[in-house]
């Protein structure tokens, strides 16, 4: 089920601010929703705060997680319509996510932490730790 506030929440910390009023109006009507999904695959200069995973994803998400806590599950927007808008464990949402080409954003806790992969070879990203 689509998770409308943390997805607010996503793009309220994590867009760039002059694309956020725009897809924030896109998320808010399931008719429009998909205008938003679908330009993930080519999403990371619309980032902010984020660095570049040049190694190894995995070790860079659990990093990531441990600064939470370790949460079990994570929440998804992707281009695939098989993981959108779904919860999934922490366990299963990398190896469904790393390398198959969709943009996806894997969000963790209160939209906490957040990764991101796009279509490309190499387009990973973590969002920077907050200070």
């Amino acid at each position: 089920m689509i998770d409308i506030n943390l997805e607010s929440k996503v793009i309220q910390r994590f867009i760039v601010t002059n694309k956020q009023d725009r897809y924030l109006t896109f998320i808010k009507k399931e008719k429009t929703r998909h205008k938003f999904v679908n330009e993930l695959a080519h999403f990371s200069s619309q980032l902010k705060d984020f660095e570049e995973i040049k190694g190894n994803e995995w070790k860079a998400i659990e990093n990531a997680l441990a600064n939470l806590g370790n949460p079990n599950d994570c929440y998804v927007i992707s281009e695939s319509s098989r993981m959108d808008g779904k919860r999934m464990s922490i366990k299963e949402a990398p190896t469904e996510v790393i390398g198959n080409g969709m943009g996806t954003l894997l969000v963790f806790g209160d939209a906490s932490q957040v990764y991101y992969e796009g279509e490309g070879p190499g387009d990973r990203w973590i969002s920077k730790k907050k200070l």
